[in-house]
C-alpha cells in the first residue's frame, strides 16, 4: 500500500464509519458501535504505519483553480503531522473502546458513536492538512462535531446552552484567524503551508513586518477561542455538560489542543513578529495563572480538569511564544495522555456514585475503586510535575526555555501557575483517597462492575503513556529535526521543589488528619471570593454583551415590527384604499365617460383661450 492510499485510509476509515453508522444503523446501536470501533482502529493502525514509515514528500492536487488562484489540498507528512495523527487516532480509539461501558445504557447510543467517527475524521484531516485554506475548513468541521457532543443530552437545558457557547465564542475568534488567511491572499495566491513557510521564498519574505503581525496576531486570535485562552476560555468549563468520555477527547488531544498544533504548524511565522510571540506570551501566562487559580476552588471534578486543560493549553503556548517549538510539542503529546487518563479516571467514579462533587466522591468510597484510584494517582503526578513522569520532562522543557533570558516575568508566572497545578492536582487526589470519613454503605452496582475490562483498558494503556513518555523525548525532537537539550539537576531543581511545595501545601489543607478542607486561600476572603466566581469574567459578559446585544436585538426588533413594518402597512393599507375608491371611476357607465370627455375638452379649451 502507497503513502497516499495509506493516509486516505488513516483520514476517512472514520468518515466511513460514521456514515454507515448514522445512515444504516440508527436501530442497530451494537452494529454502530462495532462499525465505530473498527474505524477507530484501521485509522489508528494507518496513522501508526505512517509514523513508522517517517517524514516524506508532502502529497498535492489540484481541488481548484481560477485566475492565478490554485488550490492544491492533499496531506502533509512531515514529522509534527505524523506524531500527532498518531495521538489523535490512539486517544479516539481509547474512547471509543471507554465510551461501550460508560455510554451503554444511553438510548441514543448510535448518535453518539457515529458523532465520534465525524469528529475523528474531522481531526485527522485537519493535523495532515497541506494547504492553509483546507486546514481551516476542518477546523470549522471539528467545531462543528464538538457543537454536537458537547451539546448530545440535548434534552438538558445546560447542555444546549454549553454547546451554543462553545459554538459561538469559538466563532469570535475564526473570524480573526479567516481574516489572517484573507490577508495572506493579498500578498500571494498559494495557501501551501510548506511554501508559505519557506524561510527564503515565503511569506516571511513576501510582506512587510508591519503586515506580518497583523497576520499572526489575527491567527492567534483562532488560537485563543479553539484552546480556550483569556478572554474567550469560558466555554471549556461549561463544555463539561457533555458525556465524560466527550470531555476527554475533546479536552485532551483533540478539539482544544487544534489552537497549540495551529501555532506550532506556522511557528516560524510567528517567530518572526516580535510583536506577536511577545503578545501571545502574555496572554498564555496569564491564562495559566487564572486558570489554575479557579481550580483550586472548584468541587467538580470535570471542571477542575477542565480548568487544568485551560492552565495546561496556556504552558503549551508560553514554550512556542518563547521560541521553544520542541517544549510546545513535546508538553501537547504528553498532555494528550494524562489529562485524557484524569478525565477517564474521573468518569468511572462519576459512573459509579453518580455525582460530580469530588468530596462526595471520596465519602462514598472512591478508593475503594484501587485501580482507577492508582490511574488517578499516576495522572495527578504527571499533571504536577513529579519526576519521572512524561509531564514533568515535558514542563522542564518549557522552563528551560523561558529561562534563557534569565528569571523574567514570564518565568515567574510559570513558576506559580506550575506549583498551583501541583496544588490543585493534589487536593483533587487527596479529596478522593483521603476523605474526612469514609460512608459505610455501598452504592448500589446499577452499572455492573464499578471498572469494567472496557473502562480500565484504555485507562491502563493511557497510565502507561504517563509513566514513559518522557523518557521519549529526544525520539520527539528528531521528527521535528531539533536537538534535545540536556539539563543539569541544578537546572531543574527549581522546578521539582516548585512541585512539591505545592503537593505539601496541599496535603496541610487536605491531606493530614483532622485537615481543615477549606484551602489556604480561604484565609484571604477576597481573593476566595474572586477565583469561586471565576474572575467575574462570565459576570462581565452576560452584562456587558449578553445584555447589551439582547438590549439592542429588542430595540431592533421593536423598529422592526412597530415602526418600519407598520409604517409600510399602513402604506400599502392607503395605496389599496385608494385603488380602491379609483375603482367606482370604472363603473361602466357611458353617460359619465361621456361627461368626463366633455368636461376634460372644455376645460382644454379654456385654456387655450385665455392662454
Amino acid at each position: 500500500m502507497d503513502t497516499l492510499q495509506l493516509t486516505l485510509l488513516t483520514t476517512f476509515a472514520p468518515f466511513a464509519a460514521f456514515l454507515l453508522a448514522i445512515l444504516f444503523m440508527g436501530g442497530r446501536p451494537a452494529a454502530a458501535q462495532a462499525i465505530v470501533l473498527l474505524g477507530s482502529l484501521v485509522s489508528l493502525a494507518g496513522a501508526v504505519a505512517l509514523f513508522l514509515h517517517g517524514p516524506s514528500e508532502a502529497l498535492r492536487y489540484l481541488w481548484f483553480s481560477s485566475g492565478d488562484i490554485q488550490l492544491q489540498f492533499g496531506f502533509i507528512l512531515d514529522g509534527i503531522s505524523l506524531v500527532f495523527g498518531a495521538v489523535v487516532a490512539l486517544i479516539t480509539l481509547c474512547i471509543a473502546v471507554y465510551s461501550r461501558a460508560y455510554m451503554s445504557h444511553d438510548p441514543a447510543k448510535t448518535r453518539y458513536f457515529a458523532l465520534l467517527g465525524f469528529f475523528a475524521w474531522a481531526m485527522l484531516n485537519f493535523v495532515y492538512a497541506v494547504d492553509l485554506l483546507q486546514a481551516f475548513i476542518f477546523w470549522e468541521l471539528v467545531g462543528l462535531a464538538s457543537f454536537f457532543l458537547i451539546g448530545f443530552w440535548y434534552e438538558k437545558p445546560e447542555a444546549t446552552a454549553a454547546a451554543k457557547k462553545a459554538f459561538l465564542m469559538t466563532r469570535v475568534g475564526d473570524v480573526g484567524l479567516f481574516i489572517g488567511i484573507l490577508l495572506i491572499r493579498q500578498v500571494t495566491p498559494s495557501f501551501d503551508i510548506p511554501t508559505l513557510l519557506d524561510p527564503d521564498a515565503g511569506l516571511v519574505r513576501l510582506v512587510a513586518p508591519g503586515m506580518l503581525t497583523l497576520i499572526t496576531l489575527l491567527i492567534f486570535c483562532g488560537i485563543m477561542g479553539k484552546s480556550a485562552q483569556f478572554p474567550l476560555h469560558t466555554w471549556l468549563p461549561d463544555a463539561m455538560e457533555g458525556p465524560t468520555p466527550v470531555s476527554a477527547l475533546l479536552h485532551s488531544a483533540t478539539m482544544v489542543a487544534a489552537g497549540v498544533f495551529l501555532m506550532a504548524r506556522l511557528h516560524p511565522l510567528f517567530m518572526a513578529s516580535a510583536t506577536a510571540a511577545t503578545f501571545a506570551l502574555y496572554i498564555a501566562t496569564f491564562t495559566a495563572l487564572l486558570a489554575s487559580t479557579i481550580a483550586m476552588v472548584d468541587r467538580d471534578i470535570k471542571k477542575v480538569l477542565a480548568y487544568s486543560s485551560i492552565s495546561q493549553l496556556g504552558f503549551m503556548l508560553m514554550g512556542l511564544a518563547a521560541g521553544g517549538l520542541y517544549a510546545g510539542v513535546f508538553h501537547l503529546i504528553t498532555h494528550a495522555f494524562f489529562k485524557a487518563l484524569l478525565f477517564l479516571c474521573a468518569g468511572v467514579y462519576i459512573h459509579h456514585f453518580e455525582t460530580n462533587d469530588m468530596e462526595e466522591i471520596g465519602r462514598r468510597g472512591g478508593r475503594r475503586l484501587r485501580l482507577t484510584t492508582a490511574a488517578l494517582v499516576i495522572g495527578g503526578a504527571a499533571l504536577a510535575g513529579v519526576p519521572p513522569l512524561a509531564g514533568f520532562f515535558s514542563k522542564e522543557e518549557i522552563f528551560a526555555q523561558l529561562g534563557h533570558d534569565g528569571f523574567t516575568l514570564f518565568m515567574a508566572g510559570a513558576f506559580a501557575a506550575a506549583f498551583l497545578t501541583a496544588y490543585y492536582t493534589f487536593r483533587m487526589i487527596f479529596l478522593v483517597v483521603r476523605p474526612a470519613h469514609i460512608e459505610d454503605a455501598q452504592p448500589p452496582g446499577e452499572h455492573g462492575s464499578p471498572e469494567p475490562w472496557n473502562m480500565m483498558g484504555p485507562i491502563v494503556l493511557l497510565g502507561a503513556g504517563a509513566l514513559v513518555l518522557g523518557f521519549f523525548g529526544a525520539e520527539i525532537a528528531a521528527l521535528l529535526n531539533l536537538q534535545v537539550g540536556h539539563h543539569s539537576l541544578g537546572a531543574m531543581l527549581p522546578a521539582v521543589g516548585v512541585v512539591l511545595l505545592g503537593i505539601g501545601l496541599a496535603w496541610l489543607d487536605y491531606g493530614r488528619r483532622r485537615a481543615a478542607r477549606r484551602g489556604f486561600i480561604a484565609a484571604v476572603p477576597a481573593l476566595y471570593t474572586l477565583f469561586t466566581n471565576k474572575w467575574y469574567v462570565d459576570d462581565f459578559y452576560r452584562a456587558g454583551i449578553v445584555r447589551l446585544t439582547l438590549a439592542a436585538a429588542r430595540l431592533l426588533h421593536w423598529l422592526e415590527d412597530r415602526a418600519l413594518d407598520a409604517n409600510f402597512d399602513r402604506l400599502g393599507g392607503r395605496i389599496l384604499a385608494s385603488g380602491l375608491r379609483a375603482t367606482r371611476v370604472q363603473n361602466g357607465w357611458m353617460q359619465i365617460y361621456a361627461g368626463c370627455a366633455v368636461l376634460l375638452l372644455g376645460a382644454c379649451s379654456i385654456y387655450l383661450v385665455l392662454r
